[in-house]
């Protein structure tokens, strides 16, 4: 076992600050209904085991105030070009409607820079005393899909992502044997894994590794209701802190 290891938890949380509510267009039912759905509900209670072994960096913030994995340029990110779905979002999730105003965008933008500079700083520490460091990006994702979704898409129960660059065989292979008897996906629906942003591309003893769980193995149908099995999935994951 070692303590290279640094999990990343970026879309657990549901919290919007009181002094924002009031750009968004939507009714507070919409606006709540919109987060929940689209929130990787209790991911931060999934990945716990790992978490308290690690250590790591959580978002306790909805990513409708922020979204850390995308892109901060613009310019750079192919879902603001084609969805206004950057890390600032522009748009709901559940409809194809207009989701606030810009009016605070500067502001917030100081949320995701300390979101990214504690990253990057963790991964600084574990560098330091490890001379690597590897990121588990913890995520979860649902069947519904939203009107931005290939409706067509086939799901799976698990999906493992990576930058080519930045792969870790090791923590991929203890993932596929942890979880052999689920259908798991590789880069497929979802596609890569975040690196810190000092380091991407520049840096390959920085590696990352993304772990996707379909909330069919958790939740039950409202995507919202932990079901009977959260406990067994909870206790799989934790298994992966001997890694």
């Amino acid at each position: 076992m070692s303590n290279h290891y640094l999990v990343h938890l970026p879309h657990c949380g549901t919290k919007v600050p009181e002094k924002y509510l009031s750009d968004y267009y939507l009714s507070k039912e919409e606006l709540q209904n919109n987060i929940h759905q689209y929130t990787d509900l209790f991911t931060d209670e999934l990945f716990d085991g790992i978490y308290q072994q690690f250590g790591g960096v959580k978002n306790n913030y909805s990513r409708l105030l922020f979204d850390p994995e995308r892109f901060f340029d613009d310019k750079e990110e192919l879902m603001q070009q084609k969805y206004k779905l950057g890390w600032f979002y522009e748009n709901a999730i559940l409809e194809n409607k207009a989701l606030r105003s810009l009016k605070h965008k500067d502001e917030i933008s100081k949320i995701f820079i300390a979101h990214h500079e504690e990253l990057n700083k963790k991964t600084k520490d574990k560098l330091g005393q490890y001379g690597k460091c590897t990121v588990i990006d913890c995520h979860s994702f649902s069947n519904e899909r939203y009107w931005f979704h290939d409706k067509n898409l086939k799901l799976p129960d698990i999906c493992i992502g990576f930058e080519e660059e930045h792969k870790e065989e090791f923590l991929i292979e203890a993932i596929l044997e942890e979880f052999k008897e689920y259908d798991i996906g590789i880069n497929e629906p979802y596609q890569g894994s975040l690196v810190p942003t000092d380091y991407y591309k520049k840096n390959t003893n920085v590696k990352s590794v993304m772990i996707e769980i379909n909330k069919r193995l958790y939740l039950e149908d409202d995507n919202r209701t932990k079901s009977k099995y959260f406990s067994a999935i909870k206790e799989k994951i934790a298994l992966l802190r001997n890694i």
